[in-house]
């Protein structure tokens, strides 16, 4: 994967995809399984079995009922616990990592450095290290989203987001807004623009950072 952060959203996806496509299999076969039994016996009932408009006759311990609930159960358990997870490790940074300030505005980002350099429409990130967004809004709601990096942020006016990651190919990427925020969200567009370690702190000392 290109970053840590797309690794993590993507793994997530993979898993609901996964249960999904398993719960999908096992409804549409034992589906399948119902029409084909009951198509092959007669119009009249066998001994032991109802006709319509009759109760039916009591049942002893409902084993396929009790198993149908622990395994929508499990998958949702596991939807949830997944989902968390993965958001908990995506809010939680290392110690280390370089912090830039992504201040969403109609109709452009704004990324504010430690130095306090402050850079329109084109952020830079070193590659290979971590890198925590903290992300806010001057005026409407607004996301602060690069799909190949797998990162999607709310930029809210009056609130602090946080999200990390560690971009390991270097290269320019698309920066877009995912909330329609306005007449403008079209043309909302951002660069974020990955640097080699080397050149990125070359870049960074010209902007005034130690």
């Amino acid at each position: 994967m290109v970053s840590t952060s797309a690794e993590a959203v993507y793994g997530l996806f993979n898993l609901f995809l996964t249960l999904g496509t398993l719960v999908g299999v096992v409804v549409g076969a034992y589906m399948l399984y119902n029409i084909l039994r009951y198509k092959a016996k007669e119009d009249k009932p066998a001994e032991g079995e109802v006709s319509l408009g009759e109760l039916p006759p009591p049942q002893g311990f409902p084993v396929k009922l009790l198993v149908s609930i622990f395994l929508s159960a499990a998958i949702v358990l596991s939807l949830i616990v997944g989902t968390f997870s993965i958001l908990e490790y995506l809010e939680s940074p290392p110690r280390d990592a370089l912090e830039v300030r992504v201040i969403a505005f109609q109709w452009g980002w704004e990324f504010v450095y430690p130095n306090g350099a402050t850079v329109l429409g084109e952020g830079r990130i070193p590659a290979n290290k971590p890198v925590k967004f903290i992300v806010t809004s001057r005026d409407v709601f607004h996301k602060f989203g690069v799909l190949e990096l797998g990162i999607g942020i709310d930029a809210i006016p009056g609130k602090i987001n946080y999200y990390w990651t560690e971009v390991r190919v270097p290269g320019t990427y698309e920066v877009r807004c995912f909330e329609l925020c306005g007449p403008g969200h079209g043309v909302m567009v951002g660069k974020l623009i990955v640097m080699e370690p080397s050149e990125f702190d070359k870049w960074y000392k010209a902007q005034g950072g130690g």
